[in-house]
């Protein structure tokens, strides 16, 4: 494992991890390893009002977490970092997370 000695490294990481443990943005970004997601399929899965998800589908996005790409009239969103899906990834793995959540 490699060592990591910077300070400003190792807060820029604290900062990820605190961004993603949110439990709506942790099923976000559980939902997003399986496959990229329009905005609707999101609502959908979480099964929350629109304004909740985009918020925090915006502090993902403006904490570099997730990027948007569009595809027409829709905005699809993916996990842009390959460490981060591989650690959503294996968090998934080893934690039931259920289905509904209140806002």
């Amino acid at each position: 494992m490699a060592e990591v000695n910077n300070s400003r490294e190792v807060n820029e990481i604290a900062e990820v991890l605190k961004v993603m443990g949110h439990p709506i943005r942790l099923r976000i970004l559980l939902k997003l390893t399986e496959q990229c997601c329009c905005v609707g399929e999101i609502w959908d899965y979480l099964q929350l009002p629109q304004a909740v998800v985009s918020q925090h589908l915006k502090i993902l996005k403006d904490r570099g977490v997730l990027e948007s790409r569009r595809e027409g009239a829709r905005v699809c969103y993916l996990i842009n970092d390959s460490m981060i899906r591989d650690l959503v990834s294996e968090l998934g793995k080893k934690c039931s997370v259920p289905e509904k959540s209140a806002a």
